[in-house]
């Protein structure tokens, strides 16, 4: 994999922090709407519109997004892929993309931020435990060559709906689940919870099977309860 120059290292953070900025924003919008309790999928779509007007909002002070986003949609092939890779089948719950003019190389011109989303909290059934699920359906997607999620991105993005428990226990529960499988420990951005309101994350991933080795995967973590 060709390593990204300085002016593309720029571009890709300043996506990412109006990304994530967004994200923030429109999960603050969708705490104060009604029957939170509901399933990933339908937290999802309904989040999308709220993406959607947070975008507006950032975007009367010029920091917004003109790119869509993108729900649902396959991974993209990547440049390093000569031939169909299993994870072009695969699905991240959000995508947004831009076309990096820094970049020479017009096959890798096209960029992707992916953003995977998950429950948390204690589980409503024996066989879909959330903060298990949190970290083997979500995180390992950022790994594991046959998902392959962020593949030639520096970061990525996981977002957590805090349904039950304290955010403490659920990040004890989460970490204790990571270290089983070798990944390193998710920890609070700052020191502190954000009651009510959307917290943030770091976690840094050493990935054996896709490039870049090095991955920042950063959490928002939404408390729904």
């Amino acid at each position: 994999m060709k390593c990204p120059g300085i002016s593309s290292q720029r571009v890709w953070r300043n996506h990412e922090r109006r990304v994530l900025a967004i994200f923030k924003r429109a999960l603050e919008l969708l705490r104060t709407e009604d029957d939170l309790d509901v399933c990933e999928d339908r937290l999802n779509r309904r989040l999308l519109s709220c993406i959607r007007k947070a975008n507006g909002e950032f975007g009367k002070q010029n920091e917004g997004i003109d790119w869509p986003i993108t729900y649902e949609g396959n991974n993209q092939p990547d440049a390093d892929d000569k031939h169909r890779a299993a994870r072009e089948s695969k699905r991240p719950d959000f995508q947004w993309g831009f076309t990096d003019r820094s970049e020479a190389d017009p096959d890798r011109q096209d960029r992707f931020y992916v953003i995977e989303c998950k429950r948390l909290g204690r589980p409503v059934r024996k066989d879909w435990v959330f903060n298990k699920n949190y970290v083997e359906h979500g995180v390992l997607r950022f790994i594991s060559r046959e998902h392959g999620y962020g593949m030639s991105a520096p970061s990525g993005a996981m977002i957590g709906y805090i349904r039950s428990m304290k955010p403490d226990d659920i990040l004890n529960e989460v970490n204790d689940h990571a270290q089983t499988v070798s990944l390193s420990p998710i920890c609070v951005a700052g020191g502190r919870w954000i009651q009510r309101g959307v917290t943030r994350l770091e976690q840094t991933l050493e990935r054996r099977e896709i490039s870049p080795r090095s991955f920042q995967l950063r959490h928002l973590w939404a408390d729904f309860r």
